[in-house]
């Protein structure tokens, strides 16, 4: 359980953030370290949504060639994380193998590579016995593997508290358990109410990732966004043997690392069943067979280990898989800043971008593409 200072809801704030999770924790870090009076508010508790049940993967191989530029943002935001906050976010970046079995895999490996370079990132190709000394770990159905240097991971259960107190330790306050009712616009601003009754502030960021879609509604904008009900799993503590990497699969489909304490982190996006707006959140017992049948067939090791949970968390998505970042047109002081598909690793370039946009006033030209503005009817 992430402990939260109690504060209570203020009679006026200059920015109001909805969500506490990845992108809305980020944003108001900035914003709070840049002077502006800042409130977040989250329905739950902070980082008990999509942020804190996912598997906290920041690999960048794995990522969509149209998007590699952003994700390598988002990485670099998660290093300075690391480097300007006083707790430990988890974050380890060793390096991570994506994996080819069938000849179709190592083809389209090679294609990735081709296609990866072109856009610099680099890797190093491994086959035969390199690939068997660097991770002997590996099925023999491996065939080849490229090796990145910029992948890495953090730990949602570090990394979520560790944003909090930096929050409220450069000045921003933290409301939980206070969900949005009603909007009225105001002259200059916005008067909000809440179970905890009104908030009076000049600017509103909804970030709150798969449920901004109801926010939105809230100022009369619809926003196409669906949850993704994402299944993970974890294991008993394994004496160590992957050496902090990070596993993808050319498939799709797969992620794995093992964590400092042994456990090792099974995810990759099967669905799990389930309804974000009431909440619901159910396994798929014959999809979470086939990621765990997927995972023991490229580490042989886990056949022999014990499963400890298996649990589902929902995640953004947007028709176009792009982020919703930026100022809303004709909305004078109301802003967006929700990831879409991997929303961990792009989360903090999500939550800088917007940031910026509410302190320059405008959305930033690298943004221009993801502004809300795209999905409006």
């Amino acid at each position: 359980m992430i402990s939260t200072p109690i504060q209570s809801l203020p009679l006026h704030a200059e920015v109001l953030v909805v969500g506490a999770g990845i992108s809305g924790l980020t944003a108001a870090l900035r914003l709070a370290r840049a002077g502006r009076d800042v409130v977040v508010l989250d329905r739950a508790a902070p980082w008990r949504g999509g942020s804190g049940v996912n598997a906290g993967t920041l690999a960048l191989q794995n990522k969509e060639a149209s998007l590699l530029a952003f994700f390598r943002a988002g990485i670099q935001e998660w290093q300075r994380l690391r480097q300007e906050l006083d707790d430990d976010l988890g974050y380890l970046q060793a390096g991570g193998l994506r994996v080819a079995s069938t000849p179709a895999d190592i083809e389209a490996l090679r294609r990735s590579v081709r296609e990866q370079a072109e856009l610099g990132v680099e890797t190093e190709w491994l086959e035969g016995p390199v690939l068997r000394s660097r991770a002997p770990w590996l099925s023999e159905t491996i065939a080849c593997a490229t090796f990145c240097q910029t992948d890495g991971f953090a730990s949602p259960l570090l990394a979520g508290p560790a944003l909090i107190a930096g929050v409220t330790k450069a000045g921003g306050r933290i409301v939980p358990h206070t969900a949005l009712q009603a909007v009225q616009e105001l002259q200059h601003g916005y008067r909000l109410t809440t179970p905890s009754g009104p908030i009076e502030c000049e600017t509103v960021l909804i970030a709150a990732g798969p449920w901004s879609d109801s926010v939105a509604r809230l100022f009369n904008i619809r926003l196409p966004i669906e949850g993704r009900l994402n299944m993970l799993s974890v294991t008993e503590r394994l004496a160590q043997f992957m050496d902090n990497l990070v596993v993808t699969h050319i498939r799709g489909k797969f992620t794995l690392k093992q964590y400092p304490n042994g456990s090792c982190l099974l995810g990759g996006g099967f669905q799990g069943k389930g309804d974000k707006q009431t909440g619901r959140k159910d396994l798929d017992y014959e999809q979470l067979r086939e990621n765990l049948r997927f995972h023991c067939e490229v580490v042989p090791a886990l056949r022999d280990a014990h499963l400890l949970r298996s649990w589902a968390g929902f995640q953004a998505a947007l028709p176009d898989r792009l982020p919703v970042v930026g100022a809303f047109p004709n909305r004078p002081g109301l802003f967006a800043a929700v990831p879409a598909s991997a929303g961990f690793t792009m989360g903090p370039a999500v939550g800088r971008l917007a940031a910026d946009a509410i302190l320059t006033g405008g959305t930033p030209p690298e943004a221009a593409r993801f502004a809300p503005g795209r999905l409006l009817e």
